[in-house]
């Protein structure tokens, strides 16, 4: 059994680290948690779930480093969005994630940060997958909000399960929309909101949504995530249906996500990974 009574959270943006750090509260009481969070990017909110918060800058992988050796941490988690537009601005990168990320000879985000939970392994501490303690806000097999499939939805969805399994593969994006058994967009670098926005501008309404992981996708840090930001961008443009992998895509907020979602007549499906 893992020992989970001294832990880190390296946390990015958005509210997965803050959904991650309560429920390791609600599930382990009397652990001690710190978090590692990102200057400009990381919500200040964690601070209600943490024993102790340090702060750097994206790309100071040795005070990283450092922090985790001084806390004496062995167990650590990954999750939340860095900007992308980081990748790409390293002005503040130490020379030792420079080193790293030349040494690993790939700029995707994907391989940046598995470089960076394998190189911290190497120095004693194990990330864990994040299903470990998020396996409650997960998205479920079947329909999850109790809606009816009309008949064209069930026609797109058909479609769309044909089509994602290719488009994740390429490790691009994880989100397409689909409508009319066409694909409308792909998600990129922007990310799924943007995607959704473009869907909506080239389509119009019932666009139907899919949000899927690659085969070998990273659990330690890579989890597909939907909240309710997205739902009411899925509403803005008139989507028919909202599509995620069962077991692999997390709903920040579920109970308020689903019932938002059959408030406004758009069904989520959760559906079991298809033949890759």
């Amino acid at each position: 059994m893992v020992d989970f009574s001294r832990l880190a959270i390296i946390a990015g943006n958005r509210q997965l680290p803050l959904l991650l750090s309560r429920r390791i509260r609600e599930q382990y009481p009397t652990a001690r948690i710190i978090a590692v969070c990102f200057k400009g990017e990381t919500s200040h909110l964690i601070k209600k779930y943490v024993d102790a918060t340090y702060w750097i800058d994206v790309g100071q992988l040795s005070k990283l480093r450092s922090i985790l050796n001084s806390e004496k941490i062995k167990q650590a988690f990954m999750a939340g969005q860095i900007n992308p537009l980081r990748i790409f601005n390293q002005k503040k990168w130490d020379q030792e994630l420079k080193s790293l990320v030349k040494e690993a000879g790939d700029f995707r985000p994907h391989t940046i940060f598995c470089s960076i939970i394998n190189y911290l392994k190497r120095q004693g501490v194990v990330f864990q997958e994040l299903p470990i303690i998020l396996k409650d806000d997960l998205a479920r097999e079947g329909v999850m909000n109790g809606l009816h499939l009309s008949a064209s939805l069930e026609k797109n969805v058909e479609f769309g399960l044909r089509v994602i399994p290719g488009f994740v593969e390429l490790d691009i994006g994880q989100t397409i929309a689909v409508k009319h058994s066409s694909v409308v967009a792909l998600e990129a670098l922007e990310g799924t909101d943007k995607a959704i926005r473009r869907a909506g501008r080239l389509a119009g309404k019932d666009c139907v949504i899919f949000k899927f992981s690659k085969t070998k996708q990273d659990l330690r840090f890579d989890l597909p995530v939907v909240g309710v930001s997205t739902l009411k961008l899925l509403k803005k443009i008139k989507a028919s249906g909202l599509v995620l992998e069962a077991g692999k895509v997390i709903l920040l907020e579920k109970e308020r996500f689903l019932s938002l979602a059959k408030l406004w007549s758009i069904p989520v499906l959760g559906k079991k990974t298809f033949a890759r």
